[in-house]
């Protein structure tokens, strides 16, 4: 998978703890109970990475810890806010269907975008630059159309945060896609939907990934859903982004473990290795390397993940406020579980 870069330099701030979100539409709202327990801890996050609802929650992520905190908000608080005001996202493109009634190969797409941009605006600026972010540093990603690579968008870019989203969720044929630039994007997750790798490059010693499917079925590719009839729209664009969930992620997982362990290697033959090699082994990864030190770090993943499916369903679970309220509150208490009460 091609992967292009709008940088080739990290920022002035040092990268040592990462937030990877994947995508999973509605189900996203349990990376919101996540991103609580994980502040509640204290624990500092210098960037976050994210696909499609993962790109939307990490924006926001960015947005409060920066701006939030000259209002004395909760950024916590004010995330949820804003997914509580999502229940009329899924909302018909009556335009896009009367403009192209004679010509329904032209339609854009089912649904409109127009709520789900209204919806961010009241809460980042039309005029947000990613590269406005220093406090929480955002990286997100988007699938180019044009070129049929993985773009991912960070600090560096010239892009605004707004279009930026949009274009990460701009699920296949459900959202209409993005142009940026003279190119077109989709959903980020078509191709890259767990952007961990990026966090990885970036030199981040403590990396914890957010996942939406259950790790029993991102290995073993479980299917929950036995038989189900998937020929309503909703149902084959649910299916879509749990398959984007699961096996896309598991592929960015052993890439992720396998770049980690070359490090951990690398690390215990520190001595017996010509420094050259390591460098060129390193450059053949893509690894940033901004000096000695960071040179010999070793790096902790940690997978949240919830160990059964999640509900409401990934595509039309944005009008489903309990069970939103729901993910919330797992999400927390899954963090819990794993990182253990005293850490």
């Amino acid at each position: 998978m091609k992967v292009r870069y709008d940088t080739e330099s990290i920022g002035e701030q040092k990268i040592d703890t990462a937030l990877v979100l994947s995508g999973g539409g509605a189900k996203g709202a349990y990376q919101v109970g996540v991103i609580e327990e994980l502040l509640r801890r204290g624990i500092r996050i210098d960037l976050v990475t994210g696909s499609s609802i993962g790109a939307f929650n990490g924006a926001l992520l960015a947005e409060f810890l920066q701006y939030g905190q000259y209002r004395s908000e909760d950024p916590v608080e004010r995330i949820k806010e804003v997914w509580l005001n999502l229940e009329k996202v899924l909302t018909l493109n009556w335009p896009g269907f009367l403009k192209n009634i004679f010509t329904p190969w032209r339609i854009p797409s089912v649904f409109t975008n127009l709520v789900l941009r209204k919806v961010i605006s009241d809460y980042i600026p039309e005029t947000r630059m990613i590269s406005d972010y220093k406090i929480c540093q955002l990286s997100i990603t988007g699938t180019d159309l044009n070129k049929g690579i993985t773009r991912v968008f960070d600090y560096n870019s010239r892009i605004e945060v707004i279009k930026g989203i949009l274009a990460s969720m701009a699920y296949p044929a459900a959202f209409p896609s993005v142009k940026i630039g003279n190119n077109y994007y989709m959903d980020g997750g078509a191709l890259d939907n767990t952007p961990l790798k990026e966090a990885i490059l970036w030199g981040a010693r403590n990396i914890y990934v957010v996942l939406l499917v259950p790790l029993k079925e991102i290995k073993e590719g479980e299917d929950q859903l036995p038989g189900k009839n998937y020929s309503a729209a909703l149902s084959v664009l649910d299916r879509f982004i749990d398959i984007a969930s699961s096996k896309l992620m598991y592929g960015d997982l052993q890439r992720a473990e396998e770049i980690n362990r070359v490090l951990n290697l690398l690390d215990e033959y520190r001595g017996k290795i010509k420094p050259s090699f390591i460098w060129k082994l390193k450059k053949i990864l893509d690894i940033k390397q901004r000096g000695k030190k960071d040179a010999k770090r070793r790096i902790n993943i940690y997978k949240i993940a919830p160990e059964s499916t999640l509900k409401p369903p990934g595509a039309a679970g944005f009008d489903n406020i309990k069970a939103i309220l729901r993910l919330f509150k797992k999400g927390k208490e899954d963090t819990r579980s794993l990182l253990g009460k005293n850490m």
